[in-house]
């Protein structure tokens, strides 16, 4: 068993796996699993395994990078992010694809037209991805200013962050993040 199937079963054994519109906040028997800037990685690997225990799941796109390389990201391996199949196939199987910027750019930084245009979803993909698709959006870099939230409370249903959150706002909840070393808690 590879090491992310170990940490899915270990955490179906206590937790129930939800949505991010059916989470509670501060209900500590819910998880919701997000995956940042749907790299192929994700399609090939952990795919496979959610799809097989019927677990939901989370995927944030950058709008413009679908199926391109990350060769712009100095400080990660050299990857390719899914494709439009790919993310069909993951949509039709459990999978939410939610909104990550266009090009993954860091917001604060943004001029205003700059940060509207990273926000908007473009009217293809919405057709692709009618509703529930497309509610949350996940920062980029996990950063944001109050300009960038106040922004995204307008058009999403909520918003993650990873190094600027918060348990108790919507719009800048916190997310934990896992790789290989990290297991569930409170697995006996």
């Amino acid at each position: 068993m590879d090491i992310f199937e170990k940490q899915i079963s270990l955490l179906r054994k206590n937790y129930k796996f939800v949505n991010l519109d059916q989470y509670e906040q501060g209900n500590d028997s819910q998880v919701v699993l997000t995956f940042d800037d749907a790299y192929e990685n994700i399609f090939n690997h952990a795919f496979p395994i959610m799809e097989n225990y019927g677990i939901p799941f989370e995927v944030f796109i950058n709008g413009d990078l679908i199926g391109d390389w990350n060769d712009f990201e100095n400080e990660e391996l050299l990857t390719r992010f899914c494709s439009i199949d790919h993310l069909k196939k993951m949509a039709g199987s459990g999978g939410r694809m939610q909104w990550h910027s266009r090009n993954h750019k860091y917001l604060p930084g943004l001029s205003e037209d700059e940060l509207v245009s990273e926000l908007d979803i473009n009217n293809e993909l919405r057709a692709m991805f009618p509703s529930p698709h497309f509610q949350w959006f996940a920062y980029p870099f996990g950063m944001h200013d109050e300009r960038t939230m106040e922004m995204v409370r307008t058009l999403f249903s909520g918003a993650l962050s990873v190094s600027e959150g918060s348990d108790t706002d919507r719009y800048q909840l916190n997310r934990v993040v896992v790789d290989n070393a990290w297991m569930p808690p409170n697995v006996y």
